[in-house]
């Protein structure tokens, strides 16, 4: 009996070894990762060179990472064994607490938020923006609810905003830390819902002098189930959200622009690619989201310029918002206060270049950035 036991072990171990090794090279390859919102590694040139340097090695075995059958699953094992058997508290710097999936975010970088404001300051200050009223705002990442209370690391935002407030001396400060809360942020996402903005769109236009219109929204959409960013890097098998959109006369009836680059030069475009097909840009793009980023509903995700015109605005006023993908969500609800809104992320662009494109005259100028990305370095251009 026990020889029938060893022998069925060595059977049942085989068959998955050598089943699971047929299938990587029998299954096609996925060409990217949804969950870990990236491109999977693809096979390596077969060369000498790449052979006797290492480097075939080095880059297949990357390959098989990447490939590799069930690795979803597999993922996902890893991820429960790590929290629930081995009680580690986060998995590869993402943890789960309070209902919401987020990445820690610690120690304070003081010299990267020192560049980054004074990087601003030095923008805001150009010639190009004499004659604006400028704003900036700090967006609290969802760890400002949600870490110390928990028991992990957490920034020190105060000495965050004695920075920035330090070199943006000159401007006016609109402050979001008293409007918003936990449940402003999706479970599994790093970026806020749309429908809890509210407060944060009010304090806003309030801020700039402007008109809340959109709190009278006419519909309300939803798109499910929505896997945020976190969801996949945590690799935890948490309850998916909803995203939601707001719309009324004012997105219905805006022009949408975006800045492409096509042939290496800059060019306005109206229109974006997805799965192949090449659509007509607007303020809400469902069609974008079953692709990398379910976000990229809002505006078209990542984009250096982006100008939204609002043809039955009842003011002149225009208002160009410096940002990072937060914004992408938060402009549509400012539409009924201005005639013009723009939108400019200058990860993507050079600050050099912009006067190419936007014609700068009196707008009201906003700076509005996640307290995470003012914790990184080298991200503005």
């Amino acid at each position: 009996m026990e020889k029938i036991k060893n022998a069925a072990t060595i059977v049942i171990f085989a068959a998955v070894l050598f089943g699971l090794c047929a299938a990587f090279f029998i299954m096609p390859d996925n060409r990217h990762s949804r969950a870990e919102r990236r491109l999977l590694a693809r096979p390596p040139a077969l060369n000498a060179e790449a052979v006797f340097s290492g480097e075939y090695m080095k880059s297949f075995e990357t390959y098989m990472q990447d490939q590799f059958p069930l690795r979803e699953p597999f993922r996902t094992v890893n991820a429960l064994t790590r929290r629930h058997i081995l009680r580690q508290l986060d998995y590869n710097g993402y943890y789960y607490a309070g209902g919401h999936l987020s990445e820690m975010e610690f120690p304070l970088n003081t010299q990267a938020v020192t560049n980054n404001a004074l990087w601003l300051y030095n923008l805001s200050s150009s010639e190009a923006l004499q004659n604006a009223n400028v704003y900036y705002s700090i967006i609290p990442d969802k760890n400002y609810f949600l870490a110390a209370q928990h028991g992990f690391l957490s920034l020190d935002y105060s000495a965050m905003l004695d920075i920035v407030h330090e070199k943006m001396v000159d401007y006016t400060y609109i402050d979001l830390f008293g409007v918003m809360k936990l449940s402003s942020f999706y479970r599994t996402d790093i970026h806020w819902r749309q429908e809890e903005l509210f407060p944060a769109a009010w304090q806003l236009a309030t801020g700039m002098g402007v008109e809340m219109v959109l709190c009278d929204a006419e519909a309300l959409h939803t798109l499910s189930p929505f896997y945020g960013g976190f969801h996949g890097h945590a690799a935890l098998p948490v309850r998916p959200d909803e995203l939601r959109y707001l719309t009324n006369q004012y997105t219905d009836n805006a022009i949408v622009h975006t800045l492409a680059e096509e042939n290496r030069a800059f060019a306005f475009s109206r229109y974006i690619e997805a799965d192949g097909e090449r659509l007509r840009l607007e303020v809400y793009n469902p069609a974008l989201f079953n692709g990398m980023d379910s976000y990229d509903v809002f505006l078209a995700g990542a984009q250096a310029i982006i100008t939204i015109e609002i043809p039955d605005a009842t003011t002149d006023r225009e208002l160009i918002i410096f940002r990072d993908s937060y914004g992408s969500s938060i402009a549509p609800l400012l539409l009924g206060g201005y005639s013009k809104i723009t939108l400019v992320d200058i990860r993507y662009i050079p600050n050099r270049v912009l006067s190419n494109y936007i014609e700068f005259d009196n707008q009201d100028i906003l700076f509005l950035y996640n307290s995470m990305l003012m914790n990184r370095s080298g991200l503005f251009r």
